[in-house]
């Protein structure tokens, strides 16, 4: 909840004598493993100052939202990120949006105030940015508050596309960090939503080539890349044992699991270098030959979109159809199917690309 009015959700006496008037709202809960409910949960419909009311119109699945599901659902309450809605009321001192406005949220802000902000770093931001974690509501609600400075305005867009501009903003943030020249050999691991936005902005790039490598399990997104522009490779080993991969490509773009990047190194030519972004749900520990890490010149690179910037660069490739949102949503569910749709994600990997809840 939001500092400044966290004793606002305390009691009913307490919100009744600061005049707070409360509106109910269903929210999606994680309260066991793999076990989800829709609770009424009550949020103000006057949004304290520097604050916004959100109906939310659609709200993307992330990869951390399994990993929660999986390994730690009781810690999480509600939940939900990938966030595209309309603005319904304004808090004192909004006067960069209006009422009835389509709007993404990041998931993260700059604060604007520390020393990397005031360096223009702000990519690097360590300061304590208002955010719209642990609110009663999430992205898997039918309304939700969220700070001001994180909603930025979209039009032209469908909320079951514009909700992709945080997930793309993570590949885009990957693709910037690799700094993929027009000529360069680019493979790409794990054709995941992340992916596959990688494999669609590394094409733009014009590279010399492009190899999307995913299990053979997911078959439909290795025929998306494939549609993208990309060879595509099946493949269920170890990459090491890729003989006709080895050291030919400049830059890979890892979004596999952390326990891939070792193997994966093999791939880079001389001078290579692989970009990563994922958070491991093990110990997150690799182990590589550190000489011939050195005498062949690579580099390791990790990618962290937090703060998430590039949203208004993410909403121009998706109405010019560079990032392909249409073809890349590949469920939508309602809210009331919370449930249906996280279990599509974990068990139906061969048919999923991207699954959106709607209200």
């Amino acid at each position: 909840m939001f500092e400044s009015d966290a004793v606002a959700f305390d009691g009913r006496k307490e919100r009744i004598r600061r005049g707070l008037i409360l509106m109910k709202t269903k929210a999606a809960y994680m309260k066991a493993p793999w076990q989800f409910e829709l609770r009424d949960v009550e949020i103000p419909d006057r949004p304290p100052s520097g604050w916004i009311l959100v109906r939310v119109e659609a709200c993307g699945v992330c990869g951390t939202d399994l990993a929660a599901a999986a390994l730690k659902a009781g810690q999480w309450g509600p939940f939900g990120h990938e966030i595209a809605g309309v603005v319904e009321a304004l808090g004192d001192g909004v006067d960069n949006l209006k009422t009835g406005q389509a709007i993404v949220l990041e998931s993260g802000s700059y604060c604007g105030k520390c020393d990397l902000c005031h360096d223009g770093r702000v990519d690097l931001c360590t300061g304590r940015a208002p955010h719209f974690w642990g609110q009663p509501a999430m992205g898997f609600s039918r309304h939700m508050m969220a700070p001001a400075c994180s909603a930025v305005p979209y039009e032209g867009l469908s909320p079951d596309v514009a909700c992709l501009t945080e997930c793309s903003g993570v590949a885009y943030d990957m693709v910037r960090t690799a700094g993929i020249s027009m000529g360069d050999r680019v493979a790409v691991i794990g054709p995941g939503p992340i992916g596959l936005v990688a494999v669609a902005l590394a094409r733009h790039q014009a590279p010399g080539r492009l190899l999307t490598i995913g299990k053979t399990s997911g078959r439909r997104r290795l025929e998306m890349a494939a549609e993208l522009g990309s060879e595509t490779l099946a493949f269920d080993g170890n990459l090491a044992e890729l003989r006709d991969f080895h050291r030919q490509f400049d830059h890979v773009l890892m979004t596999a699991p952390v326990e891939f990047i070792e193997p994966a190194l093999s791939l880079l030519a001389y001078g290579g270098e692989m970009t990563y972004i994922g958070i491991g749900t093990g110990p997150g520990r690799i182990g590589f030959d550190a000489n011939d890490f050195h005498f062949r010149k690579l580099q390791l690179r990790a990618s962290f979109a937090s703060p998430a910037i590039y949203f208004p660069a993410v909403l121009r490739l998706l109405n010019a159809g560079i990032i392909p949102g249409k073809k890349l949503v590949s469920h939508v569910f309602r809210l009331e199917q919370i449930a249906d749709a996280m279990i599509t994600c974990r068990d139906r990997k061969s048919e999923v690309l991207k699954v959106v809840v709607k209200p």
